[in-house]
């Protein structure tokens, strides 16, 4: 994931406009069509639905991500534009997403295809059979089902849980995923990340054979690494879910972008669903006003117009969005945990997520906080190949997540012996 050469931002903004313009010609494959079953009401609603890798699931393009939900009527009324793809973690808000998930599924457990995630490292909990079998079964009885279609290792990776690849080398989460299948509690098992190593925890995933799911950052601002691991788990039959897609969710609002036929969140979902390898996408939805914003950007082509705000948003912020490239960290004289750090303010100022990232930031150790940054004299700066002015993003994610009059009060922070600091949360 190391660059030859340094980007500049206007040779990164002119390759992400050629590379959008080869798809809008037609260089690659536009979007697919549904093939198969789906739910009168889903294909009366237009949402396109593809085939998750090897698995016959057949998943709306556009998935709903459980993060933030707290109405199970949102997710009802998702069902009914077409939605019928849900993701969600145990460690999500401390379970709150899967018990509000649980009462949509009542009664409807067949409409939906439903992920949940293994997350021992968030909770200090070694990473063994019985942990991974005992989450399982506490987000089963949350969801208020005997079984889940996939679950996922969630962000493996050597910042999130200490590990990394050796993560998913590990036997005991082989052998949990075989007893809980075998117990008819789960019929598939994938990994999610979007750490530095991102490219050889999955790559391992695919080549492995033992994980038919992929859960990985993905948009038009990402490296190009991206492209490669999605063909290459195309090939082996692996899904390939996309998360992240709107390259930081910088701007969305901008009123520059609010009089055209499409908003640029629709653009940028477009963008990733314009890729045919890609199975679907996950964003995280907690009202009715996303959901029919999201659902309308399936089932079209990328055009000149979505293009257009796309190259837009690539102008103004390119050199604001992190792409988790790692070389920043490489040069850091300190510990700082300067991705994770950008990743936790980009939940506070562009998601609206205030209390997730303040917490998660709280649980990192005071050697990995942004506070050494205000008198380094930025070697982060000088390694990235986007340009960003990190140091200066870094002390203001510092001033905002420091208050710690947001957080939700002390949830499980227990210490962690495998990495000798405190899980993160969220």
């Amino acid at each position: 994931m190391k660059r030859s050469k340094k980007m500049s931002r206007r040779e990164f903004v002119r390759g992400t406009a050629a590379l959008g313009g080869a798809l809008a010609a037609g260089a690659l494959p536009a979007g697919t069509q549904p093939a198969g079953a789906a739910p009168a009401s889903a294909r009366e609603a237009g949402m396109p639905y593809r085939t998750m890798g090897n698995t016959g699931l057949r998943v709306s393009e556009i998935g709903f991500g459980g993060y933030p939900i707290d109405d199970p009527d949102v997710i009802l009324y998702a069902l009914d534009r077409g939605i019928n793809y849900v993701d969600t973690s145990n460690c999500y808000r401390g379970g709150a997403s899967e018990r509000t998930i649980g009462e949509a599924l009542k009664g409807r457990r067949d409409r939906f295809i439903v992920t949940t995630k293994w997350c021992p490292h968030h909770v200090g909990r070694p990473a063994k059979k019985q942990v991974f079998l005992s989450q399982l079964d506490a987000s089963l009885k949350r969801l208020q089902t005997d079984h889940v279609d996939i679950v996922l290792n969630h962000e493996v990776g050597r910042n999130s849980d200490g590990h990394g690849l050796e993560r998913l080398k590990n036997p005991e989460i082989l052998e949990a995923f075989e007893a809980a299948r075998r117990a008819g509690k789960v019929r598939f098992m994938g990994a999610s990340g979007h750490d530095p190593d991102l490219m050889d925890v999955m790559h391992h995933a695919v080549d492995s054979g033992a994980f038919s799911v992929l859960l990985c950052r993905y948009s038009f601002l990402d490296y190009p690494d991206q492209d490669r691991l999605i063909a290459r788990a195309a090939g082996k039959g692996v899904g390939f879910a996309a998360m992240k897609t709107l390259a930081g969710a910088k701007g969305a609002d901008l009123e520059k972008f609010k009089d055209r036929h499409v908003t640029f969140r629709q653009a940028a979902l477009r963008w990733v669903l314009s890729n045919r390898k890609v199975s679907n996408l996950v964003i995280s939805i907690n009202s009715r006003k996303q959901v029919d914003e999201y659902a309308a950007a399936a089932d079209r082509p990328l055009t000149r117009a979505d293009l257009d705000i796309l190259r837009e948003y690539a102008e103004e912020f390119s050199t604001q969005v992190c792409r988790f490239s790692g070389a920043c960290m490489e040069a850091c004289p300190e510990d700082v945990r300067i991705a994770d750090i950008l990743r936790f303010s980009m939940y506070y100022h562009e998601y609206g997520q205030e209390n997730r990232a303040v917490e998660s930031y709280a649980r990192l150790v005071a050697s990995e906080r942004a506070a050494h940054c205000l008198h380094c004299s930025g070697f982060c700066e000088r390694a990235c190949a986007y340009d960003l002015p990190i140091r200066t993003l870094l002390i203001r994610a510092h001033d905002t997540l420091s208050d710690t009059a947001l957080a939700p009060g002390p949830g499980p922070r227990e210490e962690d012996p495998s990495r000798g600091r405190i899980s993160e949360g969220g």
